[in-house]
């Protein structure tokens, strides 16, 4: 499984510090939710740790199973989802799953029919992406994450676009699915998001 260390980690845009020194320690296997409002950071946050933006001073170490491993390895060993990810929205659903299974490896037991199942989007199979709800793309964003290969799950505000049966769905299936991987969940301040959670930290207390 796969720990995070920011070490005096800083990411500044012109006219704004989002975090600065930065000294972190996300163990292995440890569930922490990243606390902040509209605009806080915690979505930057988010993308630095798996390495979407880099900082603009400090570093983020990763390792494996002990061993140490370098940010493009890690990144092949990270799944994320956000209600902002893009999806193409041309392609099928079955048919965009087949194609990022491709690129990417799914865990040993998710084939593309059983993602479908498991976040109820059989009957879209053949439906194109652009045609779904808000809510059924948030379902397969977030089985994507879910289901991908990875030792890192990172969930920015994953209840996002999902009603009352969306969230008890997307609890369910967080429980069943995460095992011992380490989690990050993006949130503000929702307990119905980051209910697994044990740990967590505010991005704006290091403004």
């Amino acid at each position: 499984m796969m720990e995070l260390n920011f070490l005096k980690a800083s990411r500044k845009f012109p006219g704004q510090i989002v975090f600065k020194n930065l000294d972190l320690h996300i163990p292995s296997g440890s569930r922490w939710a990243i606390l902040g409002g509209n605009g806080s950071g915690k979505s930057t946050f988010l993308k630095t740790a798996f390495g979407a933006l880099s900082l603009s001073s400090g570093k983020v170490e990763y390792r494996l199973n002990n061993q140490a491993i370098s940010p493009q390895e890690a990144a092949l060993k990270i799944s994320y989802a956000a209600p902002y990810f893009e999806l193409i929205e041309e392609l099928g659903t079955l048919e965009f799953l087949e194609r990022y299974r491709a690129f990417r490896p799914l865990r040993s037991t998710a084939t593309p029919e059983y993602i479908l199942e498991k976040t109820f989007l059989s009957e879209a199979k053949y439906k194109k992406i652009r045609n779904l709800s808000s809510g059924m793309k948030q379902r397969l964003r977030l089985g994507l994450a879910l289901f991908s290969q990875a030792d890192l799950v990172i969930l920015d505000e994953p209840g996002s676009n999902l009603d009352r049966d969306g969230l008890k769905w997307y609890q369910d299936i967080l429980k069943q699915e995460i095992g011992e991987r380490t989690l990050l969940i993006g949130t503000n301040y929702n307990d119905d998001e980051a209910f697994l959670c044990d740990q967590q930290i505010q991005v704006s207390d290091y403004q």
